[in-house]
């Protein structure tokens, strides 16, 4: 692939992004990603054959955005190991609320699979990430080491997902990260050791 097609694919993921995080999946054309760069459909074709490709490429341009920013969270190793653990779930959980909410809620509607496989990809890649995170805190003693790390991640990742619907995001008074601080803080405080 040259650079130009480099920066054309590039683009064309950027624009999708905008739009599918915006309005979701199926109310978005591959027509007005293009047009939206001033592009036309048939280039926008000739670097993703279907548009569910370019979901799949804005999914993975959105998980390496995640990793980026988690990943600066995970660097850091000073202060308290409850207050690290905590602000990394917080971030991780308003990550998957303020990203996917209106994309994996229309993907549920217009396409179950596609939905279902969408959020498992998520919680998978950021899984890989938590995994050795909640493994060295009970390495550590700050975690109870008796809990499984897959079955935490999953009650954890379920409640998010539960808490990630838009209308009940939309109801709730509080900020995203206010409420997922409780959230994570009830779990914390569940899985920390006496």
């Amino acid at each position: 692939m040259t650079d130009a097609d480099s920066a054309v694919v590039a683009q064309i993921v950027e624009a999708a992004r905008r739009y599918f995080l915006r309005f979701g999946y199926s109310r978005v054309s591959t027509e007005e990603i293009a047009r939206s760069i001033g592009r036309s459909k048939k280039t926008l074709y000739k670097h993703f054959e279907t548009k569910e490709a370019l979901l799949h490429a804005v999914l993975a341009r959105v998980d390496s955005e995640a990793e980026r920013e988690i990943g600066g969270l995970l660097a850091e190793h000073r202060g308290d190991r409850l207050a690290r653990l905590r602000g990394i779930l917080t971030a991780v959980a308003v990550h998957l609320a303020s990203t996917h909410q209106v994309l994996l809620a229309d993907l549920r509607a217009c396409s179950p699979e596609l939905g279902q496989q969408a959020w498992q990809g998520r919680r998978q890649a950021l899984g890989l990430l938590l995994t050795p995170v909640l493994r060295e805190a009970a390495d550590e003693h700050v975690v109870r080491a008796d809990l499984a790390t897959e079955q935490v991640l999953a009650i954890f990742f379920s409640c998010v997902e539960g808490l990630a619907a838009p209308q009940d995001l939309a109801q709730d008074a509080q900020t995203p990260g206010d409420m997922f601080g409780t959230l994570v803080g009830l779990m914390v405080d569940g899985i920390r050791t006496r």
